[in-house]
């Protein structure tokens, strides 16, 4: 396969290292471009493939990496480099002036902000794991452990460092956080910035209607319900379907699988999804690209949506998402007012609460439940963390930890779309987190986690209107737990625990009300959990429809 170099000048005069993959034969073809943050050489392999199947692809390091001129990696100049890539393309005797753009992660990124300026030519993209509109915090709380894990690792202009080489928890573990990098030679510089500003990071400017509705480029979005970006391919796909144009929207497609960010199976650890749950993601793509850049419309049709039912472990086809035949259907906390970590656990019932004493804990940031499986990122063998379905058993046998279990069900269940937890609580600090996870509790007790979700109080208004806690007040929290799709088999149980921690994944409050990331004093906080005729604690849960509710009634304990 020929391969030619060239240094392409953008319209401010900075020249970026480009590579030009030629397949065999003469003649003008359709172009696949990929602009690449972690260097050319991490996606040479994939090049080559498309080569092979008829296509000329570009892969271009972006600002500050490898040769490319810029100065450090960041991601100013993104969306112009990559329409004035497009502009160069076309107008090369091989070229047929139509253009494709690939490439997962960061490369998804960049491809999908030059997709908003609406080049004539970009007529399909690939943004497959997605990282758009979160990046940096989850329910108002700083997403920790990846953000100086991603720098160490990528940061570099001409070194791509392995981030396993590092032990990181002694890293951090050090208050105040900002010192993570310090002896890591990292870009402490830039890590500071986001530290300071990370609430800043907003999903309403990645994703307005404005821009939205200049996309006329078919999208096709791979996820899966373990990856710590699955809400920027979920919420892309949203928007497009609100504020789209009718092109747009007859022409984008999500796939959701039970992945992780490597969207390879990997996730499944400790759990056996089965043989089909790995896609021939290569092929999907193959046969988008073929419609889209060659005009082949025999390819087989590709459905908006397409995810995996975990736990019946099968894929299926959908025309929306959420579901509209989803029923969102309450369920309410119940105890004694004595729930402690798993010794003693709480009930999940439909039936409202009446009169009931609350639950409480301590939450020591000095010791904090650590983060095991779900949708994290987590790329450090060193970590604890993990990926994906994780038995959180592991750390539920703790008194920080409140658990509430639904009765044994006597029929399969499906869970599909998107889950929230309404938790009324008080706290004696003035700043603090709540954290939940939601599980499928199978007959031998393992408690497979499905999603997790976090608000810090502060931000319970949102990210934009900060306000402090009154300690002892109480307050409503709503904690948004992601999406999922899962069939809880006859005998199981639905499962969530509640604590105050997820470390690494999250940063620890400091419990003070002051900058959680740039102090390093902190206090323990008494958390009171309350599910009351007055304070319905209660998950909201998208049941589809004909699924039986009437069997999770409250039963004594």
């Amino acid at each position: 396969m020929k391969i030619e170099e060239v240094m392409l000048e953008m319209r401010d005069g900075i020249h970026l290292q480009t590579f030009v993959y030629f397949p065999n034969g003469d003649g003008k073809f359709p172009s696949l471009l990929a602009r690449c943050t972690y260097g050319h050489e991490m996606v040479d392999e994939v090049a080559r493939y498309w080569g092979k199947n008829g296509y000329v692809v570009v892969l271009q390091n972006v600002r500050g990496r490898n040769k490319s001129e810029g100065g450090p990696v960041t991601r100013q100049n993104h969306p112009e480099d990559g329409y004035d890539t497009m502009d160069w393309i076309i107008d090369q005797s091989w070229s047929n002036k139509i253009v494709g753009t690939f490439g997962r992660s960061a490369l998804a990124r960049v491809q999908t902000e030059t997709a908003f300026l609406a080049h004539p030519a970009h007529r399909a993209m690939s943004p497959e794991v997605l990282p758009y509109g979160f990046m940096s915090h989850l329910g108002g709380a700083f997403m920790f452990s990846q953000i100086p894990q991603w720098m160490f690792m990528a940061q570099s202009s001409n070194e791509f460092r392995p981030v396993d080489t590092v032990e990181w928890m002694p890293h951090l573990y050090k208050l105040p956080i900002t010192t993570v990098l310090d002896e890591l030679h990292g870009p402490i510089e830039r890590y500071h910035h986001i530290l300071k500003n990370y609430q800043l990071f907003s999903l309403k400017e990645d994703m307005s209607p404005e821009k939205i509705h200049k996309l006329n480029t078919p999208n096709l979005m791979v996820t899966g319900w373990y990856d710590h970006c699955g809400t920027g391919p979920i919420d892309f796909f949203m928007q497009t379907m609100k504020y789209g144009s009718d092109y747009q929207k007859r022409n984008t497609h999500l796939i959701i699988g039970p992945w992780d960010h490597s969207v390879a199976g990997d996730a499944a650890n400790e759990y056996n999804f089965g043989p089909n749950s790995k896609l021939d993601l290569r092929s999907i793509e193959r046969d988008f690209f073929e419609k889209h850049l060659k005009g082949n419309d025999l390819v087989n049709t590709l459905s908006p949506v397409r995810i995996f039912v975990m736990g019946r472990n099968k894929w299926r086809d959908e025309q929306e998402w959420p579901l509209s035949r989803a029923k969102d259907t309450k369920f309410y906390l119940h105890s004694n007012g004595d729930v402690s970590g798993s010794w003693v656990k709480g009930i999940l019932s439909v039936e409202k609460p009446n009169e009931e004493l609350p639950d409480k804990f301590i939450y020591d940031p000095a010791d904090p439940v650590l983060t095991w499986g779900g949708a994290n990122s987590s790329p450090a063998i060193s970590l604890p963390m993990k990926r994906g379905p994780r038995d959180q058993q592991i750390t539920m046998f703790r008194k920080d930890v409140l658990t509430y279990y639904s009765e044994p069900l006597t029929e399969p269940l499906e869970i599909t779309g998107m889950i929230k937890l309404v938790l009324y609580a008080s706290s004696s600090a003035k700043d603090t987190d709540f954290t939940a996870k939601f599980m499928d509790i199978g007959l031998d007790g393992n408690a497979r986690i499905l999603t997790d979700g976090v608000i810090r109080a502060r931000f319970r208004n949102g990210i934009e209107n900060p306000e402090l806690l009154t300690p002892g007040e109480v307050y409503c929290y709503e904690i948004d737990l992601w999406s999922t799709s899962n069939e809880f088999l006859i005998g199981h149980r639905i499962g969530l625990a509640i604590s105050s921690s997820n470390f690494p994944r999250i940063s620890r409050n400091l419990n003070t009300g002051g900058h959680n990331e740039l102090n390093s004093d902190f206090v323990k906080a008494n958390q009171t959990i309350l599910h009351d005729s007055e304070y319905p604690s209660h998950l909201i849960l998208p049941i589809i429809e004909n699924s039986k509710i009437n069997q999770y009634e409250k039963n004594p304990r």
